[in-house]
């Protein structure tokens, strides 16, 4: 199969119609929130990873495989490689890091339904805020809108700075044969700059729900970054592998390394 294998057609398709790449707990089954999304997005499409797919119960994968639901798939081949190799080294939760992937390669946020499936993210969350504010229908709409803003306004410049900082990074590890302390030290400093970077954003653009509201205060918005999975892969004693594909990767790459925006819907307010 070509490097750069890709059905153009159905990607620029998909990117225009896409509205957010769908998550939760697959241990979970989030009926009230899936019903919302069955009913407002029924013109539109909202993107699953197969992994995650895979991760669900056989009883509930059918509900995936019609409207408004569509299975992503990696829209190149060396990203797709990228995905096999993290799944490889990391070995936790396979479904996880997919769908951050297809969220930055599709330009998207991530949906989470469902409070509670959002703990299992928590890890990967660069910035997250709570808000006691009440969220009928309209509001919780405006902010889906909004949150599609964000990746968009930002992506190119990310996944940029991103990609450049790796290349750079996992050089340097190649080359020094191992991940020093000293290295930790500069992978972190860069994780700051980007979890700066999503509170600036994040409490520009949502500032409505930091009013004082009626509700018990829950996440509901977080930006992820999936470079704190590449934090924990270039640490192994297997990280290497991971460094020496950076390094000889193409730029096209850095599709996959955007902050990815996350509305939490929930309708257990209680």
């Amino acid at each position: 199969m070509d490097r750069e294998n890709v059905n153009l057609p159905r990607y620029v398709s998909l990117l225009k119609n896409l509205r957010a790449i769908a998550f939760f707990d697959p241990s979970l089954f989030p009926e009230m929130e899936l019903k919302w999304i069955m009913r407002k997005y029924r013109y539109r499409n909202v993107g699953i990873s197969r992994f995650f797919l895979n991760a669900l119960p056989n009883s509930r994968r059918d509900t995936f495989r019609k409207k408004p639901f569509e299975v992503l798939e990696y829209p190149l081949r060396e990203i797709k490689d990228f995905c096999e190799l993290i799944s490889e080294l990391w070995r936790e939760n396979d479904y996880i890091f997919p769908s951050m992937v297809l969220a930055s390669c599709y330009v998207n946020p991530m949906l989470v339904l469902g409070r509670d499936s959002f703990k299992i993210l928590e890890p990967f969350t660069a910035w997250c805020m709570t808000s006691t504010v009440e969220l009928p229908d309209l509001e919780v709409k405006r902010n889906l809108r909004i949150i599609s803003y964000a990746i968009l306004d930002f992506h190119e410049k990310v996944i940029r700075e991103a990609y450049d900082f790796l290349v750079s990074f996992c050089g340097k590890i190649c080359e020094a044969g191992k991940f020093s302390r000293a290295d930790l030290a500069e992978f972190k400093n860069f994780l700051q700059k980007r979890r700066e970077l999503a509170e600036k954003d994040g409490e520009k653009r949502f500032w409505r729900l930091k009013q004082e509201g009626t509700l018990e205060e829950r996440p509901i918005i977080a930006y992820l970054d999936l470079l704190i999975v590449l934090t924990k892969v270039l640490r192994d004693k297997n990280g290497l592998k991971l460094a020496r594909f950076v390094t000889n990767s193409s730029f096209n790459l850095s599709m996959a390394l955007s902050l990815i925006p996350t509305f939490i819907l929930s309708f257990d307010e209680g």
